[in-house]
């Protein structure tokens, strides 16, 4: 029922509760409560016994009663905005309750104090009782109540705002204040001089404070529960349920509410995608100095055509939004109210933009926020709103500093090769490329950090381009680089985590990738299949690029398949030996990028980017050098591992 939108199954927004054994268990515990509280005041033998009895199962069935509320609130997502209305309606009925009930209680004490009847002495307090001074311990209580009133609302508006760390240090206070004002309450109950059987006094006195200890005993219960639970609340009809997140879209005119969770990964591969594609608009009509007839808010993503497939995924795992084709471009939308504050901003609160696109959002999050309580109406709403467009216009092509670390992951950075990943080759050596704007340099640095490895360099204007930037570009070329990290990146249980058309890109590539790791670009049925595959990846698979391919014989999908295992049959021309790789029948190392780190005898190690680097540097023959990096023998000191 969790990953469903409701209105798919059910007709209705309301929560139809499963059948739960704790109402009627309750029932049972409030009635022996009761009961044994009355045995015990008329002097019953044994009847405390069962009263703490009594208690305790109380406790228990409201204990196991709320799980399964929090349960349904949050791991379920049964709260609908009707259901979390009728809560609502039913939590202020209880407190008009309340509030008659006491006021039955205070109509009493004054009654009886403003005429009191002659069984009492005619007077108030009655004679022969000796009246508690209200400059003492009720005084000090009074103080006590009060001060945590004001913690469990520093509390509240902590949870409010995100902090659970306020909101935990909030409720502990409040439950140390209960518990001192339930102590001093029963301390000034052991020094009174009457009791509840003494007049009206007594028993609107004890009946009075003894039902508002009874109110604090019940919040102690609730907050205790409360502390035991782990991030199992909402906030703003969002809630983080561990590696997912509770998306709450509320009715709107026609539109049934939903509740529907959101998996983690797909999150992080979508924001990473935004990164890439994604753009947050704020388009004004009618703008006259500083007012406007109309403001819409867009969230988009635009693609080529032939990527349709990934937008209508994130259309329909979002479940809000559409889709518009215009010629060779296809757009995915959103622009309701409802979508964007429900499902699009708690998005990207949730996982943060790493690209200079998060200082859009922000901007757009203050816009789109004021529609919230219709503030956008207003004529300060509506500067603000203008601002922040004016701000997001200002900040194309220009870097902005980050203010937080960015958190690449795996997902995020598979959704960002989505956007922006290229899986090419260049003279046969496969290659991985990012490429973009230098305002993203500093991004572009964490990824590097990221992956360790790979080379980040600047690229000037270029001249013949119209509009054209300097660009920032992240390559990785070295194959073990590739086989080791790289290429891992892209799996997920064996399954690849990349979603465009580069997944396509990307399991052909895999193809070039052997193909030059064994050697077999170097013979002639190798060199023709790389051709041959070349002509399906990147800028040849696009549908409106077909007039590229003129004048070429493109092989079939099928064809290449059927070269690839013939291919295959065929010895390698280079083999693996000690994790480096050698021609055929030959000690002779195959060259290539790859790291030899020197080991001294004082165990100071030294990282080489070469062979002849190596043998330059320690006045060491090359051959000397491949011996003990095949042999694993020191000499004159040192050791050689390959990198």
């Amino acid at each position: 029922m969790t990953n469903l939108v409701r209105s798919n199954f059910q007709a209705h927004p309301f929560h139809l509760v499963s059948p739960s054994p704790w109402p009627i268990f309750t029932c049972i515990s409030l009635l022996a409560l009761t009961t044994s509280g009355v045995l015990t005041m008329h002097g019953f033998s044994l009847a405390q016994d069962f009263l703490y009895m009594a208690l305790l199962l109380v406790i228990f069935s409201m204990s196991f009663w709320f799980r399964d509320i929090i349960s349904e609130a949050t791991y379920l997502g049964n709260h609908t905005l009707a259901v979390q209305r009728g809560l609502n309606m039913g939590v202020a009925l209880f407190i008009v309750s309340e509030a008659l009930f006491f006021l039955a209680i205070f109509w009493t004490f004054f009654h009886s104090a403003l005429s009191p009847a002659a069984e009492m002495g005619a007077q108030w307090p009655p004679k022969g009782i000796d009246s508690v001074n209200p400059f003492e311990l009720p005084l000090l209580n009074t103080v006590i109540l009060l001060s945590s009133g004001f913690t469990v609302t520093y509390a509240h508006h902590c949870l409010i705002q995100g902090n659970r760390s306020g909101a935990l240090y909030g409720l502990v206070l409040t439950v140390m204040l209960a518990l001192i004002f339930t102590g001093l309450q029963g301390l000034e109950y052991t020094v009174s001089s009457f009791t509840l059987s003494d007049s009206t006094y007594g028993s609107c006195f004890y009946f009075g404070t003894g039902f508002h200890g009874l109110n604090y005993v019940a919040l102690y219960i609730i907050i205790c529960i409360f502390l035991k639970t782990k991030k199992n609340y909402s906030i703003e009809n969002n809630a983080e349920v561990n590696d997912k997140l509770l998306i709450h879209i509320a009715s709107y005119k026609d539109k049934i509410a939903n509740s529907y969770y959101l998996q983690k990964n797909f999150l992080e591969w979508f924001v990473g995608f935004t990164d890439a594609e994604g753009n947050f608009k704020i388009k004004i009509t009618g703008l006259s100095e500083n007012t406007f007839k109309n403001a819409q808010f867009t969230f988009q993503i635009g693609l080529h055509k032939d990527d349709e497939s990934v937008l209508n995924y994130i259309m329909n795992t979002l479940n809000c939004g559409h889709i518009s084709k215009s010629k060779d471009r296809v757009n995915y939308f959103v622009n309701d109210r409802n979508s964007l504050l429900h499902v699009i901003l708690p998005i990207f609160d949730y996982v943060n933009l790493n690209s200079s696109k998060f200082h859009q959002f922000v901007l757009f999050k203050k816009a789109v926020t004021l529609v919230k309580d219709n503030s956008h109406l207003s004529n300060t709403g509506k500067l603000v709103i203008i601002q922040c467009k004016k701000e997001i216009n200002n900040m194309f092509g220009k870097w902005i500093p980050s203010p937080f670390n960015s958190k690449i992951t795996k997902f995020w950075l598979a959704g960002f090769i989505d956007g922006h990943g290229t899986f090419s080759t260049n003279k046969f050596v496969p290659r991985f490329k990012l490429e973009n704007h230098i305002k993203e340099l500093e991004l572009y640095n964490n990824i590097k950090k990221f992956l360790n490895l790979g080379n980040l360099r600047l690229t000037s204007q270029k001249t013949d381009r119209v509009n054209s930037s300097p660009l920032v570009v992240l390559e990785v070329n070295r194959i073990k680089e590739l086989i080791e990290v790289l290429i891992p990146l892209m799996y997920d249980s064996d399954t690849i985590i990349l979603k465009s058309l580069k997944s396509k890109d990307f399991s052909l590539w895999l193809n070039l990738i052997n193909i030059y790791y064994k050697g077999y670009h170097t013979i002639p049925e190798g060199h023709y299949l790389f051709g041959a595959i070349k002509l399906h990846i990147n800028k040849y698979r696009l549908t409106t690029n077909t007039y590229l391919l003129d004048n070429m014989q493109r092989l079939s999908i099928y064809e290449i398949e059927n070269l690839i295992y013939k291919l295959y049959l065929v010895d390698s021309p280079y083999v693996i030996k000690h994790g480096a790789r050698y021609y055929r029948d030959t000690d002779k190392l195959v060259s290539e990028g790859t790291n030899i780190i020197v080991i001294d005898s004082s165990g100071k190690k030294t990282i080489h980017t070469s062979m002849t680097d190596c043998a330059k540097d320690l006045n060491i023959g090359r051959n000397k050098i491949k011996h003990c990096l095949i042999s694993g023998e020191p000499y004159k000191g040192y050791m050689f591992v390959l990198g």
